[in-house]
Parts: C-alpha cells; sequence; structure tokens
C-alpha cells in the first residue's frame, strides 16, 4: 500500500500495483484512482488501468486506458523486432526494443535510457543518475534506502529497499512535489501485490506531460 502525498491537498487517491512473476514473464496490473476535492467537490479526476508484460529486461507489452477529467486515453505498445511500437490516442510512437515504462519497479541501473509513459505511450529519452543509499523519512520512519534521480522531461526521484522494492517515489509536478508513501505490500505465491495511493508520477498523473 502507497500513500501518496500532496503537499496541500494531501492524500488524494489509491493505486494498486498487482506483479506476477512467472518463468517466462513478468506481468504489472496498475490501477489508479485519483480524485482532487476542494471542500468536498471533486475538481479533478483520473483513472487509469495499465498492464504491462516483461520478459526479463525486456518490455514486450503495454495496455493502457485513462480517463482524466473526461478525457479518453488509451495506448497499445508491442516489442516488434528492434524496437517498441505505440499505437496511442496521442499518435503513434517507435522506440528501442531497450525501452522501458515509467515504472519505478523495473529500475534496475544508472546511465542513459528510454522509456514510454504508461497512460499516454509518449516516448522520451532519460538520465538515471545516484543509487547511493540516502535516509528519509517513511511513515513518520527513518529508513535508508537507495535514491535514483530520473532526469527526462521532469524529475523524477526513487527510494528503493535492500529487495528492489519502490518504498517511496516522487514526481515534480508545476513545481510541485508529489509523493508515493509506500504503507503495505504482501507476496503470495510469487505475486506482489501493492496498494498505493498516488498523485502524479511514473504510471498516473504527471507521467507524459499530461
Amino acid at each position: 500500500i502507497y500513500s501518496v502525498v500532496h503537499p496541500i491537498d494531501g492524500a488524494i487517491g489509491t493505486l494498486t500495483d498487482t506483479i506476477d512473476r512467472s518463468p517466462d514473464a513478468t506481468r504489472i496490473d496498475s490501477r489508479l484512482r485519483v480524485a482532487v476535492k476542494i471542500l468536498g467537490i471533486v475538481v479533478y479526476r483520473q483513472e487509469s488501468d495499465i498492464t504491462e508484460i516483461m520478459r526479463g529486461n525486456r518490455l514486450v507489452s503495454l495496455q493502457s486506458v485513462t480517463e482524466k477529467d473526461g478525457l479518453h486515453v488509451e495506448v497499445h505498445g508491442e516489442a516488434q523486432g528492434d524496437q517498441f511500437l505505440v499505437d496511442a490516442t496521442a499518435g503513434s510512437f517507435a522506440g528501442p526494443a531497450t525501452i522501458a515504462p515509467s515504472d519505478p519497479w523495473v529500475l534496475k541501473r544508472t546511465g542513459d535510457g528510454t522509456v514510454v509513459f504508461t497512460d499516454t505511450g509518449r516516448i522520451v529519452n532519460v538520465h538515471i543518475s545516484g543509487g547511493d543509499y540516502d535516509t528519509i523519512s517513511v511513515n513518520g520512519v527513518s529508513v535508508s534506502a537507495r535514491h535514483f534521480v530520473v532526469m527526462g522531461d521532469k524529475r523524477q526521484d526513487v527510494w528503493l529497499d535492500n529487495q528492489a522494492m519502490p518504498i517511496m517515489f516522487r514526481v515534480v509536478e508545476k513545481g510541485t512535489p508529489i509523493d508515493f508513501v509506500l504503507q503495505n505490500a504482501t507476496a503470495e505465491a510469487g505475486a506482489i501485490a501493492v496498494d498505493s495511493v498516488k498523485p502524479a508520477a511514473f504510471a498516473g498523473l504527471g507521467n507524459g506531460g499530461k
């Protein structure tokens, strides 16, 4: 369970990530539900359902449907040869076979790379740096975690624990830092289910200049 914290609005929604690992592939299902209220009235709403399939370190399929304040957006992507091709509401895009989804669960190394935003299909080049241990506050408790910085068209920060699980990640959206803070995770029969409250980041608000 992640708690998503906006510095002004507080927790604004929930995200459930389910990660199912098999010998052949890893499937990541994300379900985002976000609503921002002012005086009890919803002024912003976003719902996203995203499925990623990885074989080894390679993204082979990306499917997502997003409803954002009445705007319907779909993304359909698949690996074809040495490319990853995307057909989305925002247009058609092509990237290298080494492309990664904009998802902190698949962050594995530093250096240059290419990512596809899971809710828009946009493809951007990024540079990942860091990896040193940092002390952060998680639910009022100081925790040591490896801190990575992802720089593309915006900055994103990810903190991983010793099992490479994202215990917190952050996106700076129009100057506002929005945190996704891990509350609880359960693992059963090779699957990891993660519920999170999530405002804007790798798979949700703010992912592709949305």
